[in-house]
């Protein structure tokens, strides 16, 4: 009797876990396939990111750093190259002039004046940032990076409700994508038509314009003649904005 008594026992935590099994498969074939997958899912700046996505953000913000450091790097070497307080002259006739400040390019590219002063606008909410894109899980990062620390982060995805929220409420910087999806349509130049808009209604307010390299290209120049304060593809370069904003 006892024998048969340890033989049941030993076979009844098996069969309880085989019953588990058999219970709950649905869900733990889920787990199984979600951790396979790697999407397991984190919430970061407001959005539901999966961990295959905030992996992606991650490496870019290393990848862009890592321009940024060698970029860094070259500018040194070529100020290493050339004699203290001079620079070459640029008029041919061998003579020197004092060396310039080196600033921040408004779409990243070296030697430009750097952000005009920061007039923190009148209101009861100054210390805040309004959005607007349509992609806002690739922006994650940064606006959880501005919401840790007590900046108020208000995304749209349109330029009207842009120009609605700004009308409603004081900000102290609009960041816009240079291209996003308006009404169901790819607009290309959707950071210049927010710019227009701005400018049109008198709303003097700071926009930064946040795109790929090519946008860039494409609308940097138009984008600062309509009144952009700044324009980048870089990461890097938001953050550095956004401390000289004295939100970060």
């Amino acid at each position: 009797m006892p024998e048969l008594i340890t033989a049941i026992a030993t076979l009844l935590w098996p069969l309880i876990t085989l019953l588990v099994l058999l219970l709950f498969r649905q869900a733990i074939g889920r787990v199984l396939r979600t951790a396979e997958k790697r999407e397991l899912e984190f919430e970061v700046g407001g959005q539901r990111l999966t961990f295959h996505e905030l992996n992606d953000q991650q490496n870019e913000m290393i990848q862009d750093l890592q321009r940024q450091l060698s970029i860094l790097s070259s500018r040194l070497d070529e100020r290493e190259a050339v004699p203290a307080g001079t620079v070459p002259s640029r008029g041919g006739d061998g003579a020197s002039t004092p060396e310039e400040p080196a600033g921040w390019e408004l779409d990243g590219d070296p030697e430009s004046a750097e952000l005009p002063p920061v007039q923190a606008p009148v209101g009861p909410e100054p210390f805040a940032v309004l959005w607007v894109t349509d992609r806002a899980q690739s922006h994650a990062l940064l606006v959880e990076q501005l919401r840790n620390n007590g900046v108020r982060v208000t995304i749209t995805a349109t330029t009207s409700e842009a120009v609605a929220e700004v009308s409603k409420r004081p900000y102290r910087v609009v960041v816009s994508d240079m291209a996003r999806k308006e009404d169901g349509q790819w607009i290309t130049d959707a950071g210049l038509a927010l710019l227009r808009e701005l400018r049109d209604l008198g709303m003097e307010i700071p926009v930064i314009v946040f795109g790929t390299q090519r946008g860039q290209l494409q609308h940097a120049n138009q984008a600062r003649q309509l009144g952009a304060v700044a324009t980048t593809s870089s990461s890097y370069e938001m953050f550095r904005h956004f401390q000289n904003f004295g939100l970060l």
